[in-house]
C-alpha cells in the first residue's frame, strides 16, 4: 500500500515539474525578449574575426539580406528564391512554373540550411494555340519536387565592423524602448479588464492566456524587426566588401500527362499516336558573390537527364492540313519516331553592376546522345523594386540561339535557329527565415 502511494506521489511530482519547466520555457516578458535580442547582439560582437572575415549581422539578418539580393534574378526554375512562393513565366518555352517553399524557420538565430520545394510546370502557350488551331493538346504538365542545401554565407570587410557594431547597438536600444512601451501599454490595458466583461470565465485564466499570446507575438515581431533593421543597414550603409554563398539543388520533374504526337512513316499514309513521358532529373550548383565595388555575380552549373523524342529534337517533318498527310487533323509528323534519353550539361553566368537594376546573362547548354545540339541564351535581366528597395518583379529579354554546332543542318527544322524570348519572375508571400 505504501509502495503504491509512493509511486503516485512520484508521478504527481514529475507532472508538476514538467509543467513548471514548460511554463518557464514558454513564458515571455518584455525583459526576456530584450535579453534575447541583446544575447544575439553579443554573439555577433564576440564572433571570431580573422583575415577580414567574420560576422557583421545575425544569421537571420544575413538570410534576409540574401533574399533581397537573390530576388534580383528570377528567370527559370533553377534560379533560387528565398520567398515562400514564386512564379516564373517563359514565353519562349510557353511554360509557367509555380513553386512553394516548405521551409519552416528555426526558433533561434540560425541561417537557412536546407529546404524542400514543390511546384508545377504547365505548358500554357501550347494549350491556347492548340485550341484555336484545332490541334491535339500537346500538354506538358509536370509535378516538381526539389531539395536545396545552402552553405553558410561568408562576409568579408575591412573597417566597416566598428560602424556596423555601433549601428546595431543603436538598433538594440531603440527596439528595447519600443518593446518596453508596448508591453507597458498592454499591461495597463490588461489590468483594466473586469470580471463582468468576461462572464462565465475565470478572469485570471483569461489574463494569463492574453498575456501569453501578446508576448509570443511581441517576441516574433521584434525579432523580425531586429533582422530587418540589420539587413537594411548592411544594404544601405555598404557595411561590407563582399558577401558570398553557394547552394546545391536536386530536382525531379514528373509529368502528369503524357505527350501525344500523330506520326506517319511517310507522306499520304495514316498516322498513329505516339507517346512520350518527358521525365527530368537535374542537379544544379550555384555560387553567389555580392561586391560593393564590382556588383553582383551568379554562376551556375547544371547537369540534367531528360526523356526526349524525335519531334522535339527536330528529326521529323511537321505535316499540314492541306499537304503531306491527307487525314491530318492535328499535330501530325512524318518520319521515324523515337523516344530516347538526352543528358544535358549547362552553365549560366549573371552579372549586375553595382546599384544597377539592369544586368546581363548568358546561358549555354550541350546536349549529348541522339540529340546533341549546343544551344545558348543571351539575356538582359531587369528588376523592379518597391519603396523599401525590395525586388518585386523580374523581367528578362532573351536572344535564343539554337543548334550552334549545326547538328540539324540536314534535318527539317521546326523553328528558326535565332529567336527572341521573354521571362517574368515574381516572388511573393514572406521570406523563409
Amino acid at each position: 500500500m505504501g509502495f503504491r502511494y509512493g509511486i503516485t506521489i512520484a508521478k504527481v511530482f514529475i507532472i508538476v515539474l514538467l509543467n513548471f519547466i514548460m511554463v518557464s520555457v514558454n513564458a515571455q516578458t518584455a525583459g526576456t525578449i530584450k535579453k534575447e535580442i541583446n544575447d544575439i547582439n553579443r554573439r555577433i560582437v564576440t564572433a571570431p574575426y580573422k583575415n577580414g572575415q567574420g560576422m557583421l549581422v545575425s544569421n537571420k539578418a544575413m538570410s534576409m539580406f540574401l533574399s533581397n539580393k537573390l530576388s534580383y534574378y528570377l528567370s527559370e526554375n533553377t534560379d533560387l528564391s528565398l520567398y515562400k512562393n514564386y512564379v516564373t513565366l517563359n514565353t519562349a518555352e510557353g511554360n509557367v512554373n509555380i513553386t512553394h517553399n516548405f521551409h519552416q524557420p528555426a526558433d533561434r538565430d540560425d541561417y537557412v540550411h536546407s529546404f524542400m520545394m514543390m511546384g508545377a510546370r504547365l505548358n500554357m502557350a501550347n494549350t491556347f494555340a492548340a485550341k484555336y488551331a484545332n490541334k491535339y493538346f500537346d500538354n506538358q504538365i509536370s509535378f516538381m519536387l526539389q531539395k536545396t542545401w545552402m552553405a553558410r554565407p561568408s562576409t568579408k570587410f575591412k573597417d566597416q565592423r566598428i560602424a556596423m557594431d555601433a549601428s546595431r547597438s543603436i538598433i538594440v536600444q531603440q527596439l528595447g524602448e519600443e518593446i518596453a512601451k508596448e508591453a507597458g501599454d498592454f499591461e495597463l490595458s490588461l489590468n483594466l479588464i473586469q470580471a463582468e466583461e468576461v462572464p462565465g470565465q475565470d478572469l485570471n485564466i483569461v489574463k494569463k492566456k492574453l498575456t501569453q499570446e501578446f508576448y509570443a507575438k511581441l517576441r516574433e515581431t521584434y525579432l523580425q524587426k531586429f533582422s530587418e533593421a540589420q539587413s537594411n543597414q548592411l544594404i544601405h550603409a555598404e557595411g561590407f566588401n563582399t558577401v558570398t554563398s553557394n547552394w546545391t539543388s536536386l530536382a525531379i520533374y514528373v509529368p502528369i500527362i503524357r505527350q501525344r504526337f500523330e506520326v506517319s512513316p511517310a507522306a499520304n499514309q495514316h498516322t498513329t499516336p505516339r507517346y512520350n513521358y518527358p521525365l527530368e532529373l537535374s542537379i544544379t550548383h550555384t555560387r553567389f558573390v555580392e561586391s560593393i565595388k564590382y556588383g553582383k555575380l551568379i554562376m551556375s552549373a547544371n547537369v540534367k537527364g531528360k526523356y526526349n523524342n524525335s519531334v522535339q529534337s527536330g528529326d521529323l517533318l511537321q505535316a499540314n492540313i492541306n499537304g503531306s498527310a491527307p487525314i491530318n487533323i492535328g499535330n501530325s509528323f512524318i518520319g521515324d519516331y523515337q523516344n530516347f534519353l538526352t543528358p544535358v550539361l549547362a552553365g549560366k553566368l549573371v552579372y549586375f553592376p553595382p546599384t544597377s537594376h539592369f544586368g546581363i546573362s548568358y546561358r549555354v547548354e550541350k546536349n549529348f546522345g541522339i540529340y546533341h545540339a549546343i544551344n545558348s541564351i543571351l539575356g538582359v535581366p531587369i528588376v523592379l523594386i518597391d519603396k523599401k528597395d525590395v525586388p518585386v518583379v523580374n523581367f528578362e529579354v532573351q536572344l535564343l540561339y539554337s543548334d550552334m554546332n549545326n547538328t540539324m543542318k540536314d534535318k527539317p527544322m521546326p523553328y528558326n535557329k535565332i529567336a527572341v524570348g521573354f521571362t517574368v519572375g515574381i516572388p511573393f508571400s514572406k521570406v523563409v527565415l
